[in-house]
């Protein structure tokens, strides 16, 4: 009879046994999903779009800055003594061509004028030529007592007749002279009017490219660290290239290797916590961003057994700004649901200080 009794106690207890059983079982499938990365700060190439000499550098790798702070002093020293000296031969060359066609008229206008007086002694000296004859005439006929003295103007009358049409000749020779003269004139007043509005703009610009031959001043653009300096003093540097490899000062994403079998459990804008492998009480929340499109081998420093080679899936997790990781710091990510947060939070907590609590919560709010 007491074994019968056993016996339905058992059955009696079962279902709850498999309860319990079927509880355990799901909430291991709802476990988080855990795997591991690298925090990295955003990286930011410095450069410049002219080429520079370097003149001075006011940092070293690994230094803190502020925003605000020099990193570097440059010049434009040698691209702007090419730029100057093109502007001031252009000018040279504009200037030379005008002296040169304003001669050109110059001796144009004294050739005219040289023409014009030619012409003008020519006729007169057939006008004398005529006056001389008519006068001869006259001495002569004067001198003859037999001849009318009415008779000597119709003798004068031909030469006199062509000594008026050359005093008429005389009178206007000088009219397509003057207006040749004074259109060339004209071209030589408009000379450099063209020439002085390049001039003054090519004037301008080397101003202009004189006040950027001042020295010029990289600054830290945020506070963050100086990485790798990529120049020294003295040297040459051609435009785009990197001059200083600058980083934010915490690591703003965190490049994850998520294990293959794992896969289809995270997806883009899932919840993580990142926690540091070695500080546990150091933890914030991120979000995923980005899956990688192909399967890689994982790290080794990233791997449970890194003597045993393993494959997965990268992904990029964003950080808040506000933390304390350190750049390259190996950290657990775990896929969180929203009544896993309390737990893993406790699991991976060590006992501090009411203050360390407090800035824990604050971080994890972010």
């Amino acid at each position: 009879m007491l074994h019968k009794f056993k016996f339905n106690i058992i059955y009696l207890l079962l279902p709850l046994a498999l309860y319990f059983i079927f509880q355990i079982t799901w909430d291991s499938k709802k476990s988080t999903v855990t795997f591991y990365g690298f925090a990295e700060n955003k990286e930011t190439e410095l450069n410049f779009d002219k080429s520079v000499i370097v003149e001075n550098v006011h940092i070293t790798p690994g230094a803190f800055v502020q925003h605000g702070d020099t990193l570097l002093t440059l010049s434009l020293h040698s691209e702007i003594e090419m730029d100057l000296n093109d502007v001031k031969h252009e000018i040279q060359s504009l200037q030379v061509d005008d002296d040169m066609r304003r001669d050109e008229l110059a001796a144009e206008i004294r050739k005219l004028e040289a023409e014009k007086s030619v012409k003008r002694k020519d006729i007169q000296s057939e006008i004398d030529k005529l006056q001389s004859e008519i006068d001869l005439n006259r001495s002569i006929l004067s001198e003859l007592k037999s001849i009318d003295t009415g008779k000597i103007g119709k003798v004068d009358s031909p030469h006199q007749a062509q000594q008026d049409a050359l005093r008429r000749e005389l009178q206007y020779v000088n009219q397509p002279y003057d207006a040749e003269i004074a259109k060339l004139n004209i071209e030589i007043s408009q000379i450099g009017k063209p020439s002085n509005i390049q001039i003054r703009k090519l004037t301008n610009e080397a101003g202009i490219r004189k006040k950027e031959e001042e020295k010029i001043h990289i600054i830290a653009p945020t506070d963050g660290l100086v990485g790798n300096v990529h120049c020294k003093i003295g040297e040459n540097i051609s435009s785009f290239n990197t001059l200083i490899s600058f980083y934010e000062r915490n690591p703003t994403l965190v490049k994850g290797y998520v294990h293959e079998n794992l896969i289809v459990q995270v997806e883009v804008g899932d919840t993580v916590e990142v926690i540091s492998t070695y500080h546990p009480d150091n933890y914030v929340k991120g979000r995923i961003t980005g899956l990688g499109s192909r399967i890689v081998e994982i790290p080794e420093r990233l791997r449970k057994l890194p003597e045993i080679k393993t494959y997965g899936r990268e992904v990029s997790i964003e950080l808040p700004s506000v933390n304390s990781f350190l750049q390259k710091e190996k950290v657990v990510l775990n896929l969180l649901t929203d009544t896993d947060v309390s737990s893993i939070k406790k699991s991976f907590q060590r006992p501090s200080s009411t203050t360390e609590k407090k800035d824990v919560d604050l971080s994890l709010n972010q």
